[in-house]
C-alpha cells in the first residue's frame, strides 16, 4: 500500500490471551433470576443472551499491560514513533483508580516517547471506535504525520473491577479481556486545516456541574448546533466514566433547547426522545482524561475534528476539581471531505444523552456498581442502526450489501439478527433466511465464547478471525462464523458499536 493513499490505517495487534475459562453452570444455584423470574441457568443464559462461557482474569493482572506488551514484542513496531497513546475504557483495570489508566501504558515506553500525547477515552462499548474516529481526525488536521504510530489499548477487567453487585445477572453477560491496536498515520494526513477557537469562557459550577456547564453552552448551541461536546474530565470518578460526563451535559442542553418537549414529558418516551435527538441532529459527546491534564490538549483534539467536513462546530470542555470549567467554542470553514482510497475512509458518531442511565454507575452501600437498563440497551442497539449505517454509508455511495464484513457489537446475540434485520428492512419486515445468510456469511461471532468483552471486542473480533481461533456454531438457531476464510480476505470493513452514553460510533476500513 502507497502511504499516500490513506489517512490512518490498522497495521498491528496485540492481546492478553490468558484468563480462567468459567461456564454457565458456575451461575446456577445461586439464587439469582432474569426479569420475569425467569432462574438463571445453563439453558436460560444461552437462550436469553448467547452466551455459554467467559473470560476471567487474575486478580493480581493488568490484562491492558499484557496486550500492549505483546503489541510492542511481536508487531516489531519502534516505540519512538508512538504519538499517541489511548487507553479506551469503561470501569477499565481497577474502578477505584483515578486515572488515566493509559500513564500505566506510558510508563513502558516513555523513555522512547517521552512527548507522546496520552488520554484515556470514555465512550462506552464504542470506545475503540471513538479512538479510532479521533485519531482520523488528528491525521486529517495534520497533528499527526505520514508514518507517526498511535496505538489504542481496549481494557475491561470487569471481574477484579467487581464492577456489578454479586448477585446482578449483569454478571453473567460480561468476560475480561484486553487488545491493543497500532495504527499508522498516512500520506493523506494534514489534507484539511484544523479549526478555531471562536470563544472562550469560564464558569464556577457550584454543586451541579452537569446544569452549569449546559447553561454555558446553551447561547453557543442557541446560535447554531453543536456536533460534539468533549469533556477532559479530570475528576478521576468512575460515575464520570459510565456513562461520560460528556453525554449527560449533552443531555441537559437538549433540555434548555427544547423546554416545551421537556416539560411535555417527551424525553421520557424511548420514540420521542429518540426523535428529538436525530432530527435535531444532536451530535456526539465523550469525554477524555488526558495525562498531564493540560487545559488546552482538550481544544486541540476539538479543532482536529473540524478538519473532517463531518464536524464543523464543538465545545471543548475542561473539567477539574477545585478549577472554574473552562469551556471553548471550535469552529472550523466547511471544506471539501477527503475520501481516502484505502485504510479508515469515513467514521460517524452520535450520543443520545437522554438516554444515559440506560448504563450507568450507581453507589449502594458506599460501592460503587454498575447498572443496566437492559431492555432501554437492547431498544437503542437494534433500533438506531439502520438511520446511523445509513449515514455513514450513504455519504460513501455505498449499500449494505458492499460490505464484506461487519463487526459488530457483541452485546447480547439476541441484538445481532434484530439489528441485520433492521438494516435489511426497507418499508417491510425483513426475511428470517435473509438475515441468517447475512449474519453466517458476512459477521463473525464470539459473545458465546467470550462473553460481552466491552470495548474490547471491536479490536478482539478481527484479531481471531485472523489467527483462526473462530469456529462454525449455532446460536439461538442462527448458524455463525461460515464464511470465515473469505472474511479473512474482505476488503471493506464495517466496525459498528453501541454503549453507555448511548452512543454509537462506526467506521470504514478498506483493505
Amino acid at each position: 500500500m502507497s502511504s499516500q493513499d490513506f489517512v490512518v490505517d490498522i497495521i498491528a495487534q496485540g492481546a492478553w490471551n490468558g484468563g480462567t475459562r468459567v461456564h454457565n453452570s458456575i451461575y446456577e444455584n445461586m439464587g439469582m433470576a432474569f426479569k420475569g423470574g425467569i432462574p438463571v441457568n445453563r439453558q436460560t443464559i444461552e437462550e436469553r443472551i448467547g452466551v455459554r462461557t467467559r473470560m476471567v482474569a487474575p486478580l493480581d493482572e493488568r490484562i491492558g499491560l499484557i496486550a500492549f506488551q505483546d503489541l510492542l514484542e511481536t508487531s516489531g513496531i519502534d516505540p519512538s514513533r508512538i504519538r499517541v497513546l489511548i487507553a479506551a475504557t469503561n470501569v477499565g483495570e481497577d474502578k477505584f483508580d483515578p486515572g488515566p489508566t493509559s500513564v500505566f501504558l506510558h510508563d513502558r515506553i516513555r523513555e522512547r516517547c517521552p512527548d507522546a500525547l496520552v488520554f484515556d477515552l470514555y465512550a462506552g462499548c464504542p470506545g475503540f471506535n471513538v479512538s479510532v474516529e479521533a485519531l482520523y481526525m488528528l491525521a486529517l488536521a495534520g497533528m499527526l504525520k505520514s508514518d507517526d504510530l498511535a496505538v489504542i489499548v481496549g481494557a475491561e477487567n470487569i471481574h477484579r473491577a467487581k464492577a456489578f453487585p454479586p448477585l446482578d445477572t449483569a454478571n453473567i453477560i460480561f468476560g475480561d479481556d484486553a487488545m491493543a491496536t497500532a495504527l499508522q498515520i498516512g500520506g493523506c494526513a494534514g489534507s484539511s486545516t484544523p479549526g478555531r477557537v471562536a470563544a472562550e469562557t469560564a464558569v464556577d459550577a457550584g454543586q451541579d456541574v452537569i446544569d452549569a456547564i449546559a447553561a454555558a453552552l446553551r447561547p453557543w448551541a442557541a446560535e447554531e448546533r453543536l456536533d460534539g461536546i468533549i469533556i477532559d474530565n479530570q475528576l478521576g470518578r468512575v460515575e464520570c466514566r459510565v456513562p461520560a460526563t460528556a453525554a449527560r451535559v449533552q443531555h441537559a442542553l437538549m433540555k434548555r433547547l427544547f423546554p416545551k418537549e421537556a416539560a411535555a414529558g417527551a424525553f421520557q418516551n424511548f420514540r420521542t426522545a429518540f426523535d428529538i435527538y436525530e432530527k435535531y441532529e444532536a451530535g456526539f459527546a465523550y469525554d477524555l482524561m488526558t495525562s498531564g491534564g493540560n487545559p488546552q490538549t482538550v481544544q486541540h483534539i476539538a479543532r482536529a475534528y473540524t478538519a473532517s467536513g463531518r464536524y464543523r462546530r464543538l465545545a471543548a470542555v475542561f473539567l477539574k476539581n477545585g478549577q472554574p470549567v473552562r469551556l471553548s467554542l471550535i469552529e472550523g470553514s466547511a471544506g471539501e471531505r477527503l475520501f481516502p482510497s484505502t485504510g479508515v475512509i469515513d467514521t460517524l458518531t452520535c450520543s443520545h444523552g437522554c438516554f444515559a442511565a440506560f448504563i450507568e454507575a450507581n453507589f449502594k452501600h458506599g460501592e460503587a456498581y454498575g447498572a443496566m437498563d437492559g431492555k432501554g440497551v437492547f431498544l437503542y442497539a437494534t433500533r438506531g442502526a439502520k438511520p446511523h449505517l445509513s449515514a455513514l454509508l450513504e455519504a460513501n455511495r455505498l449499500a449494505l450489501s458492499d460490505i464484506d464484513l461487519l463487526i459488530e457489537h457483541q452485546a447480547n446475540f439476541a441484538m445481532l439478527p434484530l439489528t441485520i434485520e433492521q438494516l435489511l428492512a426497507d418499508g417491510k419486515a425483513a426475511d428470517r433466511e435473509e438475515v441468517a445468510r447475512f449474519l453466517a456469511e458476512k459477521m463473525v461471532v464470539n459473545i458465546h465464547e467470550r462473553g460481552n468483552c466491552s470495548v474490547v471486542c471491536m479490536q478482539r473480533l478481527p484479531y481471531d478471525l485472523g489467527r483462526g481461533s473462530l469456529q462454525p456454531d449455532t446460536i439461538q438457531g442462527f448458524p455463525i462464523n461460515r464464511n470465515l476464510e473469505r472474511l479473512r480476505n474482505a476488503r471493506l470493513i464495517l466496525y459498528d458499536s453501541v454503549g453507555a452514553g448511548m452512543t454509537r460510533s462506526s467506521f470504514l476500513l478498506r483493505k
